[in-house]
C-alpha cells in the first residue's frame, strides 16, 4: 500500500508556514513537516527567457532553502514552475540548479541527499539531513567569509580549513610576533620607509609581494569604496594567518602611486578604523583582546616638493581568534518547537559566532574523554550535540533492551504496563488500535510523546503511538477523545516534526528519515476526520527497510528519551548531554500523573537534583502552564542561582519563601529538603497549601544521611509521606561511594528511620570510575600548603579552575582559609578563589553547607565535622558526595 501523508486545507496558525501553493485539486499544499517555498519560479531552464539576475536570484533562494534543510534535520521544499507544462522527468531540474544542489553537498552523490517528485506544476524536494563527510566539515557552507594567506596571495578558506586554523589557535600555535620569518629583509626596509617624513611619487620600493607583503594601487576614482572592501578582506587574511603588511597606493611592480590625493589625512585615518570595527571576530579559549591587532601608518606623497596623495600601511599581527570578513553564507531553520506558534519556518542565516560553535561541537574535553564514553557518532548531522554516558554504565544496546526487549520477528509493544493501564481507563482502545498494529516492529506507547519531546500537551490525546515497523514508514499515531480540530492537527503535524528533530540532532541518526503524523478518533472509524486534507507521497527510501533498521532508529530513539542537559553542559566548550538511568527515567515517566505529592528519597549521587529539573520541564509541558507558574524552592544561594540561570521556572531559597506575602504559582518542586528548618512560618504548610488550592504538582527531594543540622525541617512525619526511593548512584566514583556507605550505616544505626537500611542495602554504584580518595589529619599551616600544592599540580595537568571546589565545616573557617592560601600570593593562584556562586572561572572556597546541591570534579573537604553532634557523620556524607572524581579529606589536627 502506498503510504501518503496528511496535508490540510485548513488554516493553521502554526510555526510552519502557510504555503500558498495550488496543486491539480485545486486544494492549497502544506506539509507537516520542515517547509519551506520560494515565491518566484526557481524550476525550468527550458524557460529560456529568463534574465541573469532572475538566475542569479532564484538560484541563491534555492542555496539558502536547501542549505537550511541539510543543516536542520533534512525537510521539503517545494518548488513552483509558472510552466504549466513542467514535467520533471522529461524537462529535468536544468544544469545550474542541479550544480547548486551538488555544490551544496560537496558534489557528493545527490541520490543519498535529494529526491524528487512532482505535484502538478510543482516539484517537491526531499532533503535529507547532511552528515559529516571524512573531508567535509560538519555543516553545509557556500562560503565561510574567513580569508586566510596562501603565499602571495589570499584566499576565501574553506569549512575544513577554519576548523585546522581553530585547532591551531585553541592549541596556542599562532605567532604574536609580526613578521618574525620573513625574507629579504623585508621587516628592516618597511621600518625605514615608515621612518621617511614622505615617499616620492614614481618611487621604486626595495621589497616584494610575498606571503606577507601585498601591494594595492587604488590610484584610479572611487578609491575610497576600494579601500573599504580590501582592507577587511586582508586584516582578515593576514591575522588569520602569520600577520603581514597591506601596502595601498604602490603598484604590484613596488612603484609608488600614491591615492586619495583630495583627501585629508585625519580624515582618512578616521574612516578606514571606524570600518575596520566591522571585521567579525570570534575568541577562542576564553581570550579577551581588545580586537585591536594592526597599526595603520599614512604616508604623504610627494612629486617636486608637491602632495600627490598618500600611501597607506596597515600592518596586522596575527590573531589569538578567529576574524570574519563577513558571517558565512550558511542557514539553519529559524526554528524552536516549543514556540512554533505563530511563527512561520525561515532561513537564519547563521552569524560567525553561531557558525564556529556549531562546527566544533564534535569536539570535547580531554577530562571529559576520561571519564565519560561517548555514545553518538563524531561524523553526526549538523546540530548535533555530543551525548555521553559515564564509564562503566550500561551501554547504549542495554538501555536499548530495557526499554523496548529485544526486537525479534514478533510485535513488541513498550512500555507493557502503560498499554495496560490504558487499554483499561479505556476499554474500546484495543479494538481501535488493532487495526493500526503491525505484526512486526516496536510499538511506543506514551500520554504524550509532545511532552516526551518537550512540547506542550494536548487534553484531546488519550496517548500517542509511535509505530516502527519494516517496510513501513515511523509513523506517531494521536488517539484523541472528542471530535479532531485543527488545534488537534496541528498538534500531531509538530509533535511528529519535533520527535523527528530530536532522532536527528540528539539521537544521531544518519538515514532518511520522516516521521508521519495520523489521527485516531475514539468514536469514529480509523483514519476517518471532520476534514479532510492533501496528501503528498513520501519516496520509498523513507521506508525503514527490515528489522536492523527499525532497530537502529530504536537506538536513536534511547538517546532521545533518557538524554537531559545537566548543569554541568555549562561547565564545558560544548553543549553536553547525558543519559538518565533507567530507574530515573521511570520516576519522570510513571509517577508524575498519579502521584501529585512525592517525597523522592535517594542516598547520595543518586540524581535528585537532576530529577528535580527535568520534572519541571514535564510539569510546564503536561499541564500547559508557564515558567512562573512553578516554583523551585532550595535552601542555599548557589544552588538557587544555577537553577535561575536555566531560565526554566521561579526560583527561591526557602528563607524567601518563608517570608514572601503574595506567591502566586501552582507547582512546587523543593530540593535537598532534609536541611530546610522552620522559623516563623512552616514552609511544608504553606507550600501545601498553594498546591492544594491550586490543583498542583508538589514534589519533594530529600536525603536524610546529608542533614547538616538537627532543627525541626517541617517535614511531614516520614510514615505520612508517599515515598519513592531511588538507588542507582551515578555521581559518586566507586572509593568514594564506598566511604560515604560506611558512613551511611553509621547514620541509619544512630536514628530511628526504619527505610534508611533499606536504601543503603539496595543503593549501588552503577558505573566503573574508580575514583581517587585521601584521607589524612594534619595541622592547619600543612593543611593550607597541601591544598596550595595540589591545586597547582591539577591545574598544571590541564584542569580548569571550575573543577575545584575547597568546602569547610563553617562559612567561618572558609573565610580563614581563604585568607590563608591567599597569602601565599603565588602567581597561579593569586586572587582566584571564589564564593560557591560566583560564575567566575575561579576556584570555588565556601562552606559544606553554601555548596549542598552542587558538584565538583575534584573537591577538598577540609575538617568535615558538625557542630551539631545528632549529625555529625552527615557532614562528611554531605561534603564526600560532592566530589565527582577526586576527593580529599583532610581533618584538623591540634
Amino acid at each position: 500500500m502506498t503510504q501518503r501523508i496528511p496535508l490540510g486545507t485548513i488554516s493553521m496558525n502554526t510555526g510552519l508556514p502557510e504555503v500558498p501553493v495550488k496543486v491539480a485539486d485545486d486544494h492549497y499544499l502544506r506539509y507537516p513537516d520542515q517547509l519551506l517555498y520560494t515565491e518566484k519560479t526557481l524550476l525550468g531552464e527550458h524557460q529560456r527567457k529568463r534574465s541573469t539576475t532572475q538566475t542569479t536570484c532564484q538560484r541563491e533562494k534555492l542555496s539558502k532553502a536547501v542549505c537550511s534543510l541539510l543543516n536542520s534535520g533534512g525537510g521539503i521544499l517545494l518548488i513552483p514552475s509558472h510552466d504549466k507544462d513542467f514535467d520533471y522527468k522529461r524537462d529535468g531540474l536544468g544544469l545550474d540548479l542541479e550544480n547548486e544542489l551538488h555544490k551544496l553537498i560537496y558534489k557528493l552523490s545527490a541520490r543519498d541527499y535529494y529526491d524528487f517528485s512532482q505535484e502538478g506544476s510543482y516539484l517537491i524536494l526531499f532533503v535529507k539531513s547532511w552528515v559529516m563527510q571524512k573531508k567535509h566539515c560538519n555543516l553545509c557552507t557556500l562560503e565561510t567569509g574567513f580569508y586566510t594567506r596562501n603565499f602571495s596571495s589570499k584566499e576565501m578558506a574553506s569549512a575544513m580549513h577554519v576548523m585546522d586554523v581553530i585547532e591551531k589557535k585553541s592549541q596556542g600555535k599562532w605567532k604574536r610576533a609580526r613578521f618574525s620569518t620573513v625574507p629579504n629583509n623585508q621587516p628592516n626596509v618597511i621600518k625605514s620607509l615608515l621612518a621617511k617624513e614622505y615617499l616620492c611619487l614614481g618611487e621604486k620600493l626595495e621589497i616584494s609581494e610575498s606571503d606577507y607583503i601585498e601591494f594595492k594601487d587604488f590610484s584610479t576614482g572611487k578609491f575610497l569604496q576600494r579601500i573599504y572592501e580590501a582592507i577587511k578582506i586582508y586584516y582578515s587574511a593576514f591575522g588569520n594567518s602569520d600577520g603581514g603588511c597591506l601596502i595601498i597606493g604602490v603598484g604590484d611592480n613596488a612603484i609608488v602611486k600614491g591615492c586619495g590625493r583630495d583627501s585629508q589625512k585625519s580624515d582618512l585615518e578616521t574612516r578606514i578604523k571606524e570600518n575596520l570595527k566591522n571585521l567579525i571576530f570570534v575568541h577562542l579559549n576564553n581570550c579577551e583582546s581588545n580586537n585591536e591587532f594592526y597599526t595603520l601608518t599614512i604616508k604623504d606623497v610627494r612629486h617636486e616638493n608637491m602632495h600627490t596623495g598618500y600611501v597607506i600601511f596597515f600592518n596586522v599581527e596575527p590573531f589569538c581568534c578567529l576574524g570574519f570578513e563577513k558571517n558565512p553564507r550558511s542557514w539553519i531553520l529559524d526554528f524552536e518547537p516549543g514556540d512554533c506558534l505563530g511563527n512561520p519556518l525561515q532561513p537564519k542565516q547563521l552569524t560567525a559566532s553561531e557558525w564556529v560553535k556549531i562546527i566544533t561541537n564534535q569536539d570535547s574535553e580531554p577530562s571529559l574523554e576520561a571519564r565519560f564514553e561517548r555514545l553518538t557518532i563524531k561524523e553526526g548531522p549538523p546540530q548535533a550535540k555530543p551525548v555521553f554516558t559515564k564509564k562503566g554504565m550500561d551501554t547504549l544496546q542495554q538501555l536499548q533492551d530495557s526499554l523496548f526487549d529485544n526486537i525479534e520477528d514478533t510485535l513488541t509493544i513498550k512500555p507493557d504496563k502503560l498499554y495496560e493501564d490504558l487499554k483499561a481507563e479505556n476499554p474500546d482502545l484495543e479494538d481501535l488500535l488493532n487495526t493500526i498494529l503491525p505484526n512486526t516492529g516496536a510499538v511506543i506507547v506514551s500520554r504524550s510523546w509532545a511532552v516526551d519531546v518537550e512540547q506542550k500537551s494536548n487534553p484531546n490525546v488519550v496517548c500517542d503511538i509511535l509505530l516502527l515497523s519494516p517496510n513501513d514508514y515511523p509513523t506517531l499515531y494521536s488517539v484523541f477523545n472528542a471530535e479532531v480540530t485543527k488545534e488537534d492537527f496541528n498538534y500531531s503535524r509538530i509533535t511528529a516534526f519535533a520527535l523527528k528533530q530530536k532522532l536527528v540532532n540528539i539521537g544521531c541518526y544518519t538515514g532518511k528519515l520522516c516521521v508521519i503524523p495520523k489521527m485516531l478518533h475514539r468514536n469514529a472509524k480509523p483514519g476517518k476526520s471532520s476534514f479532510s486534507w492533501p496528501e503528498i507521497t513520501y519516496p520509498r527510501r523513507y521506508k525503514l527497510l527490515d528489522l536492523g533498521t527499525v532497530k537502529e532508529l530504536l537506538q536513536s530513539l534511547t538517546i532521545v528519551i533518557l538524554s537531559f542537559r545537566n548543569m554541568l553542559s555549562d561547565k564545558f566548550r560544548v553543549e553536553f548531554f547525558n543519559l538518565l538511568t533507567i530507574e530515573q527515567y521511570k520516576v519522570l515517566s510513571e509517577n508524575i500523573r498519579i502521584n501529585k505529592t512525592l517525597f523522592v528519597h535517594g542516598p547520595p549521587g543518586t540524581g535528585k537534583t537532576v530529577i528535580a529539573l527535568e520534572i519541571i520541564k514535564r510539569i510546564k509541558n503536561m499541564t500547559n502552564c508557564f515558567t512562573n507558574d512553578i516554583l523551585y524552592i532550595c535552601e542555599n544561594r548557589p544552588l538557587r542561582d544555577d537553577v535561575r540561570r536555566l531560565g526554566i521556572c521561579d526560583v527561591m531559597t526557602r528563607t524567601k519563601f518563608e517570608t514572601e506575602q503574595q506567591i502566586n504559582v501552582k507547582h512546587i518542586v523543593a530540593d535537598e529538603a532534609q536541611n530546610f528548618r522552620v522559623k516563623e512560618v512552616n514552609w511544608f504548610k504553606k507550600a501545601n497549601n498553594i498546591v492544594k488550592n491550586s490543583g498542583g504538582v508538589f514534589w519533594v527531594f530529600l536525603d536524610y544521611f546529608q542533614s547538616y543540622h538537627d532543627d525541626d525541617t517541617g517535614l511531614p512525619d516520614r510514615r505520612s509521606q508517599n515515598k519513592h526511593f531511588l538507588t542507582k548512584v551515578v555521581r559518586s566514583p566507586q572509593l568514594i561511594h564506598n566511604k560515604i556507605k560506611e558512613k551511611m550505616k553509621i547514620i541509619a544505626s544512630e536514628t530511628q528511620i526504619g527505610f534508611l537500611d533499606v536504601l543503603i542495602e539496595k543503593s549501588e554504584c552503577c558505573h566503573g570510575i574508580e575514583g581517587v580518595f585521601k584521607e589524612m589529619s594534619l595541622v592547619k599551616e600543612d593543611i593550607v600548603k597541601y591544598v596550595f600544592e595540589n591545586c597547582e599540580k591539577y591545574l598544571s595537568n590541564g584542569y580548569s579552575k571550575r573543577d575545584i571546589a575547597i568546602l569547610c565545616n563553617t562559612e567561618i573557617a572558609s573565610a580563614e582559609y581563604s585568607q590563608l592560601l591567599q597569602a601565599r600570593k603565588k602567581k597561579v593562584l593569586w586572587n582566584i578563589f571564589r564564593r560557591a556562586e560566583d560564575t567566575m572561572d575561579a576556584i570555588i572556597l565556601d562552606s559544606v553547607r553554601r555548596f549542598a546541591g552542587l558538584e565538583c570534579l575534584i573537591v577538598f573537604a577540609i575538617n568535615p565535622i558538625s557542630e551539631f553532634l545528632d549529625v555529625d557523620k552527615n557532614l562528611f556524607v554531605c561534603a564526600a558526595s560532592r566530589a565527582t572524581g577526586h576527593l580529599h579529606v583532610l581533618y584538623e589536627r591540634k
